[in-house]
């Protein structure tokens, strides 16, 4: 069973990171937090696709990325 204090520990992480912009809704946050990730480690579960129009969407699928590296990514930044 996973510890249930890193909850808290994320969750204060992202709160500490939202303050410091507070006008960012909090699905673009999650989305600037996955993208920050994603960067940081070569384009771990970064997504792209071409539409028809010639427009390409940028995604991150991080289903699998554990809460401990996400910490030490935000502990970096804040």
């Amino acid at each position: 069973m996973r510890n249930s204090q890193r909850i808290k520990e994320v969750t204060s992480l992202i709160e500490k990171i939202w303050e410091r912009d507070p006008d960012l809704r909090y699905l673009q946050l999650l989305y600037i937090l996955q993208s920050g990730f994603s960067k940081k480690h070569n384009d771990a579960g970064k997504v792209q696709a071409t539409e028809d129009d010639g427009l390409t969407k940028v995604g991150y699928d991080l289903f699998n990325i554990g809460d401990d590296a996400f910490n030490r990514l935000s502990k970096r930044c804040c």
